[in-house]
């Protein structure tokens, strides 16, 4: 049996410049090269400003070259990756920007073919703007495309064409699926016509451990964020402020772009300044970033994980914390959603400290309930690498 080709069109995806930015999109790609057959590769198109005059000169060069170039050197490998640049300035419309889009992403499709690989079946990671790309590249190429949708599903910055371009993808995907029954939801709201399939994202199980003689001395909070006010940083901080009132020997611990003590740029040290002005930074903990192999060394400082987002499409950080036997506490943020019961947290509603204030302190009141086997056990049952590959060896298989 030969292997099956698969072209990944990532929407974001590790560059030299950016080597976190979608890396967990790698991370599932190299997952699954080789597994039962499969035979991956990725096409980047990655979008950059350009001056107005060089944009309309890459537009005539689209018209005149068969092909356009594609470079290793552009995105990191692991699988065989190929990347090019596609330029956008504001002052175009984005009629003409979609058209430069979908013209470059099929001419740099047949340079990847002129290697002499050519896939069987197209992955569009997200269906903005991928679902666009592989859409009009499996309408040229006569070759099926599948949509796994990653991203919030939220359409106010984009136009009215890319918009109904996104909506005709999901409409046309040989199959659709989504990582959280939530995304699902959203998903159909928008394009009822297609019934996406639930696909956890991809957690290793092997990188994380549960070490409860790691665990800190004092009940010690986590969570892992960045300053973006969707990520719900300053409800976090208002609610450790009420659970420090009650209990003020409790620590916690916050990572993320936030958290540097140094940077004088308001973003990246939103989380020291908050923290003193609601007079409880000195019991936190600030750290700006930990390297993938030392997460599950952190989290097993901690006792708890808490999640305070709006809105989550999945939640890779609250599966990680869980794989390390932590209970969790959660705004209803969706994605997240799907693995917090009885047995392994609280679901508060979103932008409520007070209520996630009262969760926290009733997790450690009752903290003997929570077991770390059996939290770890259910996130392994949903993200671990069985599940995971199960999931996408049936959904790049269909018929004709």
């Amino acid at each position: 049996m030969s292997d099956l080709k698969i072209l990944i069109i990532p929407s974001w995806y590790p560059t030299p410049n950016q080597p976190l930015k979608g890396s967990f999109f790698q991370e599932q790609a190299q997952f699954l090269q080789g597994k039962e057959g499969l035979n991956l590769q990725v096409l980047f198109g990655e979008k950059k400003s350009y001056p107005l005059l060089r944009w309309i000169w890459v537009f005539i060069q689209s018209w005149l070259k068969p092909a356009w170039p594609i470079s290793t050197d552009k995105v990191q490998q692991g699988p065989t990756a190929y990347g090019f640049d596609f330029p956008a300035n504001r002052r175009i419309p984005d009629k003409l920007q979609i058209k430069l889009e979908q013209r470059l992403f099929k001419k740099a499709y047949r340079s990847l073919i002129g290697s002499g690989w050519e896939p069987d079946l197209i992955h569009a990671q997200s269906g903005m703007d991928a679902g666009i790309y592989a859409h009009h590249i499996s309408q040229k190429a006569k070759v099926p495309f599948v949509i796994l949708e990653h991203q919030v599903f939220v359409f106010h910055y984009y136009s009215k064409m890319r918009s109904t371009l996104i909506m005709d993808a999901f409409q046309s995907a040989q199959k659709t699926a989504a990582v959280s029954w939530d995304e699902r939801r959203q998903v159909m709201m928008h394009q009822p016509q297609c019934n996406p399939k639930v696909i956890w994202n991809l957690v290793d199980e092997d990188q994380y451990v549960i070490d409860l003689t790691k665990r800190s001395k004092e009940f010690t909070v986590i969570t892992l964020l960045n300053s973006l006010p969707t990520k719900g940083s300053e409800d976090f901080m208002k609610a450790m402020a009420i659970v420090l009132q009650s209990d003020p020997e409790i620590r916690f611990i916050m990572i993320g772009k936030g958290a540097n003590r140094k940077s004088p740029n308001p973003q990246e040290n939103l989380f020291v300044r908050k923290s003193k002005e609601l007079k409880i930074f000195e019991n936190g903990e600030f750290i700006p970033f930990v390297p993938r192999d030392q997460i599950s060394d952190v989290f097993n400082q901690a006792h708890l994980f808490v999640s305070p987002s709006i809105q989550e499409p999945h939640g890779i950080a609250v599966r990680e914390a869980m794989m390390c036997g932590l209970p969790i506490v959660s705004s209803a943020n969706g994605g997240v959603e799907d693995s917090v019961n009885s047995e392994t947290g609280l679901v508060v509603p979103v932008k409520r400290p007070k209520e996630m204030a009262a969760a926290i302190i009733n997790v450690k009141k009752n903290y003997s309930n929570y077991h770390p086997e059996l939290i770890r056990e259910l996130a392994i049952s949903q993200c671990g690498k069985k599940a995971f590959l199960k999931s996408m060896l049936e959904f790049y298989q269909f018929e004709n």
